[in-house]
């Protein structure tokens, strides 16, 4: 089978660590399509459009008082309208700087659904949005920027009661666990590699991951493998048996089985419905920019 012709664009940060931006609810329309980050995003959404944006080919709501902490290498797309809020990017190297590990949590892949901020509980962030704003127009002072975006980190995680983001002793673990997986999970498919690491035991791994996730080791394996097979699938170069062989799957049927008790659909029929979307996409965009003009 003939693979599509293009790859997942890549956008990239460029010659800058650390920028901030405000979204307007001008009406202004604009699209883009599925596309990675070579960085780390914060989206806070802080008005409502009924409009919903992509986060690795799964749909999530704009609504105000929503904040999408996304990592690198995780494939997103938004097309309409746009809210209010605001867009803070930062560098692998910036991240590496934050050394505390129940804030590098909050860019976990497996729990994109967003943290809600509450009524009255948004006037601290929105400080520390205008101040991190006010630096980058200035001086531009690594050590002042990253100082404002670790303070806007903990009072995420401090406002946020989700157990998956809470802020406890088990964060270095998680932290130490999500660097592992991304190194491993192509051939490393045991909760008992993973939890050795760790210096525990695979059934106090799971434990962990079912308290703060309600997920088990072996399912977040599967979920990591199954991110990456759409990722290849939807807009890679290679063929299904090029993406099974690098996966770590056996043969083709073995891995074309798996996707489709994992997802529900074929691999196939994946690659169909995501080009048809963002196809309808592109023309809804190309619809709306014409009756704006």
């Amino acid at each position: 089978m003939v693979s599509p012709s293009r790859d997942i664009p890549v956008a990239r940060l460029g010659n800058t660590f650390f920028d901030i931006f405000g979204i307007e609810n001008s009406g202004v329309v604009f699209a883009r399509d599925n596309h990675r980050h070579d960085f780390f995003e914060i989206i806070w959404f802080t008005s409502s459009v009924e409009r919903v944006h992509y986060i690795d080919f799964e749909p999530y709501p704009v609504e105000s008082g929503l904040v999408y902490c996304l990592a690198p290498g995780q494939v997103h797309a938004y097309q309409g309208a746009s809210p209010s809020g605001y867009v803070i990017v930062f560098s692998l190297e910036m991240f590496s700087r934050i050394m505390d590990p129940e804030l590098r949590v909050l860019f976990n892949p497996f729990v994109n659904s967003g943290l809600r901020i509450g009524e009255g509980k948004a006037g601290v962030l929105m400080q520390l949005a205008g101040l991190m704003v006010e630096e980058c127009r200035g001086s531009r002072e690594l050590v002042i920027l990253l100082c404002y975006l670790k303070a806007f980190l903990f009072h995420l995680a401090r406002m946020h009661h989700d157990a998956a983001f809470s802020v406890d002793k088990t964060g270095q673990r998680m932290s130490l666990l999500f660097e592992l997986l991304e190194r491993n999970f192509r051939k490393e498919r045991h909760a008992a590699f993973y939890a050795a690491a760790l210096g525990i035991t695979p059934k106090r791994l799971n434990e962990i991951l079912h308290k703060k996730f309600d997920l088990t080791m072996t399912r977040i394996l599967h979920m990591r493998l199954i991110l990456e097979a759409k990722r290849e699938i939807a807009y890679g170069r290679k063929n299904f048996k090029e993406i099974s062989f690098e996966l770590g799957f056996s043969d083709q049927a073995y891995f074309s089985r798996f996707f489709k008790v994992q997802t529900g659909m074929m691999a196939a029929d994946f690659r169909s419905h995501t080009l048809q979307v963002s196809k309808k996409d592109s023309v809804a965009t190309v619809s709306a920019s014409s009756a704006d003009n």
